[in-house]
């Protein structure tokens, strides 16, 4: 059977021969221009329109002192977070490679659909950087009229499988802007990123308090000798409801009640009744319930992976939103990690390539292609420990 990452990829390869064969008729290339879209191997662009300019908003000079201080702080505080990622990872890699000894890890993944996210995840991932990338542009376009640039169009387009909007600011007027204008309009984008993530981190927790949730035994480990677990006849998957009479509403509370007994050999009383998990929450019947006495050894594990998982009486809108905003999230701090770090193809990169110039365009060089081949590194590592 062909696996889903394997039909993503066929899918990719797909798309880039036809928009590289549209890119090589000049004629169909042409007709799509005078209609605004652009096509290139990997990806197509459609100018929109114009951004609707908000005079009150963006010709305020309170508006323009704000996106360079707020900007700039959040530009600082990205650039410290990212290389505090970035930094002790190489570290690891270079003890490792020096001694012979340990294993490299890498803080980042990439996400690849079917690999290292599922497809119901890579949907979420969809909308989320819809939404984030929409704002970042956004916030670039207001950004650039509160310094009087023009901005020429907006519009939407795809990156391989991937969704994307931008902004034209008109180049002549970036050649001619000082780099207190052109810090205003490139940390824009990045700070628009930051604030949906706030947004998303209280509410985050708040949808997540409306979720009923059960213990779920996912898996029992298969190993020899036989876990406790095993030994027992405990089935996978099955719900947790007590220990040793105690009731259990969550992994954090089962994880509590075997503390006490972490360094000791016991016997724990298990109340599990058998679940069905369909569609990402789990069906039980208490009144199955079944008592499994299981020998703990000191020191030792039961041979159980655990989940809380959304029951049947979780709204199917409830556990959607909290996916929702998990991934709105993560994509969201995570653009504001990439468009903020000192790479050719990032806000960042533009930010620094003007702050240093001419004068120190080897420096510039120096700084941007070494974070582009530690990322790049610590990505390639990060999807080999994953796999």
């Amino acid at each position: 059977m062909v696996s889903v990452a394997m039909i993503t990829l066929y899918a990719v390869l797909a798309e880039i021969m036809v928009l590289t064969l549209i890119s090589t008729n000049k004629e169909l290339k042409d007709k799509l221009g005078k209609k605004g879209i652009t096509v290139n191997p990997f990806m197509i662009l459609w100018d929109v329109g114009k951004v609707p300019r908000v005079k009150k908003l963006t010709e305020s000079k309170l508006t323009r002192q704000v996106f360079l201080i707020a900007g700039l702080l959040n530009f600082a505080a990205l650039l410290g977070l990212l290389y505090w990622q970035v930094l002790p990872s190489l570290y690891n890699i270079f003890n490792v490679w020096i001694s012979g000894r340990g294993q490299v890890s890498s803080p980042f993944v990439p996400v690849i659909p079917g690999l290292t996210i599922s497809i119901e995840s890579f949907i979420y991932i969809l909308l989320a950087l819809s939404i984030g990338v929409a704002f970042h542009e956004f916030f670039h376009a207001l950004a650039a009229y509160s310094v009087n640039w023009r901005v020429e169009a907006w519009g939407v387009g795809i990156f391989l499988i991937f969704p994307l909007a931008y902004v034209k600011p008109s180049e002549e007027d970036y050649s001619k802007a000082s780099i207190k204008a052109k810090a205003t309009v490139l940390t824009a984008g990045v700070l628009a990123n930051t604030i949906l993530f706030l947004i998303a981190v209280p509410l985050l927790p708040l949808v997540t308090s409306q979720l009923s949730l059960a213990p779920t035994i996912i898996e029992v480990a298969n190993t020899t000798p036989p876990p406790p677990a095993v030994k027992a006849g405990i089935q996978a998957p099955s719900v947790i409801l007590s220990v040793n009479g105690t009731s259990v509403k969550s992994i954090y509370d089962f994880i509590n009640l075997l503390k006490e007994y972490s360094n000791r050999t016991v016997v724990l009383d298990l109340k599990l009744t058998p679940g069905r998990i369909v569609n990402g929450r789990v069906y039980f019947d208490t009144s199955e319930a079944t008592n499994y006495l299981v020998v703990k050894p000191a020191g030792g594990k039961i041979g159980i992976y655990l989940e809380d998982i959304p029951t049947y009486r979780t709204s199917s809108l409830t556990i959607a939103g909290v996916k929702f905003l998990y991934w709105f999230e993560i994509i969201n701090i995570s653009l504001g990690l990439i468009n903020a770090a000192p790479l050719y193809i990032s806000d960042g990169g533009r930010l620094i390539s003007d702050a240093f110039g001419e004068k120190y365009s080897i420096l510039n060089h120096l700084v941007q292609g070494g974070t582009a081949v530690a990322i790049t590194a610590l990505l390639i590592i990060g999807l080999i420990r994953f796999t």
